[in-house]
């Protein structure tokens, strides 16, 4: 019987090991942290709207920072716009601490080079399976004939841009979220439902499966 016991508390003890890990590995991934960061002044319900939107849809804490001003540098001086790309090299260089995704948030309007069209006005862009992404309200807040509507696209816009980080490419799917806009932010918006489809939910890591809520 002596033998048998330390056999048996061996036994429990693993087995113990075992239960508790699939729960540390939850806690863990609770524990990560999209940090949502004001470029210029924006309204505390935009910023709000777009919390809610990826806390939604992922296990993980959503923290509101304090604004950042616009960096200079990325002023395009001949429209009067703010280069996104700036944008997301000034929140990659200086990233708000313990943040595992950021997501910059402007009412100022922004845009890009695409293609042969050196300046290209744009909603958001992302860094593909990278660490952040920008939004702008600019062309919603020109639009919107209300700000429930507003609300909605950018709503919209903040579940597409963030699933680029997660690695989601363009989707082909009528109806997917992750379409492509081609330009015409507001009637993308308006066509989309909302959730990923099937095909990009498929292309996620286990990892990342795991840390998904049932779309709303």
């Amino acid at each position: 019987m002596s033998n048998r016991f330390p056999f048996v508390l061996l036994r429990l003890l693993l087995w113990g090991v075992l239960l508790s890990a699939p729960l540390a590995s939850a806690q863990e991934v609770s524990q990560r942290v999209v940090a949502i960061v004001p470029l210029g002044p924006v309204k505390q319900v935009y910023l709000e709207r777009v919390a809610q939107e990826i806390q939604s849809r992922l296990n993980v804490q959503v923290r509101i920072e304090p604004q950042r001003e616009l960096p200079q540098e990325a002023f395009y001086k001949p429209r009067k716009r703010w280069r996104a790309e700036k944008l997301l090299e000034a929140l990659d260089a200086k990233p708000p601490a313990g943040a595992w995704r950021v997501v910059g948030v402007t009412e100022a309007e922004i845009s890009t080079t695409k293609e042969d069209i050196v300046d290209w006005g744009i909603a958001g862009l992302a860094s593909m399976g990278g660490p952040s992404c920008v939004l702008s309200s600019f062309i919603y807040q020109k639009h919107s004939k209300s700000q429930e509507v507003l609300l909605r696209r950018l709503g919209d816009l903040t579940v597409h841009e963030f699933g680029h980080t997660l690695g989601f490419d363009h989707c082909e799917q009528k109806g997917c979220v992750m379409s492509d806009a081609k330009g015409k932010a507001i009637k993308s918006a308006d066509e989309s439902s909302g959730q990923y489809c099937a095909h990009c939910l498929k292309l996620l890591s286990p990892e990342e499966r795991a840390m998904l809520k049932s779309q709303p």
